[in-house]
């Protein structure tokens, strides 16, 4: 940004001294002035709002953590520098006097010093490969990428390359071609369609991704009608302060779920990020596709019907528990919900399944659903992130990297109030603490739907799959994603 200028005239710098967790300013109400000018041509400062003109004050600190671009500036003094931050949702630039007395003892100059502490991830200058689907959810996607993502990306000096999909696919088919040398991060701005087409173009390489797993973060800036991703790492559902959250969080390894269906040759294996859904859920989501225009309502919509119908979902189940109560999943939940997994490389071995195909038995130890259960079963969700929506904190015991899946299953022998109630609780996450909710941590399973298919679905990641038996099973610590802390955000089931 050195060939910039800023938009008002030059002033003092402000004074500032550096405090463990930022910059705290050295003299009281300091405010700039500055004369705004045109900016037809959409240049940077289009989108920076400079300290002044309505006597904004300059924050009493500016941490770290919100700064997002800091360079010398070569007409100043040594000690000045320029330093673009995030405050109140809005992007600021000004100049800022340091005190050089902190420096005494560093090697590094101003700037370089500041953003090393800006961005622990060491992500200085991310090569950010953005993938916007123009069409997903309401259709908003690129008026909200204008409007709140691309200036925080230009703020911070990041190197963005720009796609848009076309068609169904179209990011897979990328992803498989990509040269992954060059970038740092894909960032998908969409719903969960993208992220799911993302991991499985990766897995279609003829490595079957490995090398584009360890080098790439994928994650997701909030511009569709899910936004799984990005509710359940950046914590929110707002472009501006996911795009922040994205730049300052660090790498961690996350669990991918590996979803077959099809028999010997005609086996097919694709991955899942999100969940796996067999019932009302299912077909109040993929169900009511029609009706995406309307937004999260049309799903809501969906589950009224499925509920007031009280409708059921018969299957074969068998499952690989790894927990069989939920006190035993309680302990497990505490045991590794503080545990940071090293940021390891994927080998190649963690790409094979494990367990037989669906043309042989289940393995022995996998346990069978009795049949009087499943036969009544209105639900079966399996899930790797907390939130699978806004609201919808479904699996708030799921972690980043234990290698296994959270489980829920509920029955349609419940009364339809106490259906509806468990529904309600599922936006503070608290209905797997309901009796009727059976909630359990699970290595694998195999579900052979014994229903009609018609008018009925098995969703995955939001995408629909063919109605016929599947198997899933974890594939550990495999997907790079960004987490603040190498962690999810805060559940339910967090202490």
């Amino acid at each position: 940004m050195s060939q910039e200028r800023l938009l008002y005239e030059p002033s003092p710098a402000v004074s500032m001294r550096v405090v463990q967790d930022g910059l705290a300013i050295m003299q009281e109400h300091a405010a700039l002035s500055y004369h705004r000018e045109p900016d037809s041509d959409r240049s940077f400062f289009s989108y920076c709002h400079p300290y002044g003109g309505k006597k904004d004050k300059v924050p009493s600190k500016i941490r770290y953590a919100d700064v997002l671009w800091c360079e010398q500036d070569p007409e100043a003094a040594p000690d000045c520098v320029n330093l673009t931050f995030v405050h109140q949702h809005t992007i600021h630039r000004i100049q800022v006097q340091v005190d050089i007395a902190d420096f005494n003892h560093h090697d590094n100059d101003i700037s370089s010093y500041i953003l090393s502490h800006a961005y622990t991830n060491g992500l200085v200058q991310p090569s950010v490969y953005v993938l916007l689907n123009p069409h997903g959810g309401t259709g908003s996607a690129k008026t909200i990428y204008d409007k709140h993502i691309e200036k925080v990306l230009k703020a911070a000096n990041a190197d963005v390359t720009y796609v848009e999909t076309t068609y169904s696919g179209h990011a897979t088919d990328l992803m498989r071609e990509l040269d992954v040398s060059k970038y740092d991060i894909i960032v998908c701005c969409s719903g969960d369609g993208i992220p799911f087409e993302v991991i499985n173009g990766f897995y279609a390489r003829p490595d079957k991704g490995v090398s584009a797993f360890n080098k790439l973060a994928v994650t997701q800036l909030p511009c569709g009608s899910g936004n799984a991703l990005s509710l359940s790492t950046h914590g929110t559902d707002n472009a501006f302060d996911a795009t922040v959250a994205m730049l300052k969080s660090q790498r961690a390894k996350l669990d991918l779920m590996a979803v077959t269906q099809g028999k010997g040759e005609n086996a097919t294996t694709r991955l899942s990020f999100l969940s796996q859904c067999y019932g009302m859920i299912a077909d109040a989501d993929i169900g009511t596709e029609h009706l995406r225009w309307i937004g999260a309502v049309r799903f809501e919509l969906g589950v009224l019907q499925k509920v007031l119908s009280r409708a059921t979902y018969p299957c074969e189940l068998w499952i690989d528990y790894a927990t069989d109560t939920k006190q035993q999943l309680r302990e497990h939940y505490d045991d590794h919900s503080g545990v940071v997994a090293p940021l390891s490389e994927t080998q190649s071995s963690a790409m094979n399944l494990k367990y037989p195909g669906l043309d042989s038995p289940p393995p022995s130890n996998w346990v069978k659903v009795d049949d009087q259960v499943a036969s009544t079963l209105n639900q079966v969700y399996v899930g790797n992130l907390p939130y699978v929506s806004k609201g919808a904190q479904f699996f708030p015991a799921a972690l980043p990297n234990d290698h296994l899946m959270d489980l829920i299953m509920t029955t349609s022998k419940s009364s339809i109030r106490d259906t509806f109630s468990t529904i309600l609780a599922v936006e503070k996450g608290t209905h797997v603490h309901n009796s009727n909710v059976y909630h359990a941590k699970i290595r694998g399973y195999r579900l052979i739907p014994k229903i009609n298919g018609k008018g009925h679905y098995i969703s995955v990641d939001g995408e629909s799959f063919p109605f016929e038996p599947y198997q899933v099973e974890v594939f550990p610590g495999v997907l790079t994603g960004l987490l603040t802390d190498s962690k999810f955000v805060a559940t339910s089931y967090t202490s």
